[in-house]
């Protein structure tokens, strides 16, 4: 078996696809619909978390210094060493039309509350009086349509977690030392 150089941050990423998997189950599993949705949003904050993992893996494979490392860091960084990668290319592409854009925009979905929006109030009651109106729909124009009426289900974030786990397996498997 290949030395994988990938491994440096492997653990942590190997770690969050196991606890996706783990609240997948539970949120199917749980009876009561508020447990089953808080188990839902874990598993979709750890899928994100194995992602965010995958490309610390890739920075420290490419022997960079970055805290927070993000498809755009990592690429700025290369650049600046005339490098690319072709784990961060290919990482681009996905989220840009595939399933790991479903995943960030889930991740948001679930971790950014909606923006409260001020209703006027006829005159006689403005000064006094205001309503704030939560709007719990999304932004249609920065909403993959794939995801606009659809609600996140347990299938959908197991589906996600398996596409993920083929890429950065795929991957890592081009990240060995010669």
């Amino acid at each position: 078996m290949a030395n994988r150089v990938a491994r440096y941050q492997a653990d942590r990423t190997n770690q969050k696809l196991y606890f996706c998997r783990i609240y997948c189950q539970l949120a199917q599993e749980a009876e009561q619909k508020q447990l089953a949705d808080a188990h839902l949003e874990s598993a979709i904050l750890h899928l994100y978390g194995a992602y965010l993992a995958f490309l610390q893996e890739i920075a420290c494979y490419y022997q960079l210094n970055l805290v927070i490392p993000t498809l755009t860091t990592i690429a700025d960084k290369l650049a600046q060493k005339t490098q690319i990668s072709p784990e961060i290319e290919y990482l681009t592409q996905l989220s840009e039309i595939d399933f790991l854009a479903e995943i960030e925009q889930a991740w948001q979905q679930v971790n950014f509350k909606p923006i409260p929006k001020q209703i006027d109030l006829p005159e006689k009651e403005a000064d006094s009086k205001r309503l704030l109106l939560v709007n719990i729909m999304p932004d249609q124009s920065a909403v993959n349509p794939k995801l606009l009426n659809a609600i996140i289900s347990v299938d959908m974030v197991r589906q996600w977690r398996v596409h993920l786990l083929g890429v950065i397996e795929a991957l890592r498997a081009g990240m060995v030392e010669d």
